[in-house]
């Protein structure tokens, strides 16, 4: 079952207005990122600027409830640290990587993404499919 945090349907106006604003407003290291992450690429789907409760991600893989940060050099870490609670407290995982370490460690920074992804769909696999929710709300006759 999914999360309130989740649904894309839960969303207001007011969220899905300031998510586009975000997207719109990415550094040059962030635009980088993001075509490795979109459309499946990386074996799962990716979301630019998702909203998790008064968050939003700068990318999340809601099916595999993995979060990826990108950290400018004006990042607060009290604020971070308070963030990254508030997602694994719904079960998210947060992988946090500086603008410096991305500049100088893409191809590391696009591994270790990677191998979390291939980590959680390995489980995902190995859990199997999840049984199929009954619509409560208006049951067939």
């Amino acid at each position: 079952m999914q999360d309130d945090d989740d649904s894309r349907f839960s969303r207001t106006e007011d969220i899905t207005e300031r998510a586009r604003d975000l997207r719109e407003d990415v550094s040059a290291t962030e635009s980088k990122l993001w075509p490795r992450l979109c459309k499946g690429r990386m074996g799962a789907s990716f979301r630019q600027q998702h909203p998790i409760g008064p968050y939003f991600a700068d990318y999340c893989c809601v099916s595999l409830k993995l979060v990826v940060e990108v950290d400018g050099p004006l990042h607060d870490r009290r604020r971070d640290a308070a963030r990254d609670r508030f997602m694994t407290a719904r079960g998210y995982d947060v992988l946090r990587f500086s603008v410096q370490e991305m500049d100088t460690n893409f191809r590391g920074v696009l591994e270790t993404i990677h191998d979390q992804v291939q980590v959680r769909l390995a489980e995902k696999k190995a859990r199997g499919p999840r049984p199929k929710r009954r619509n409560t709300q208006n049951p067939s006759p």
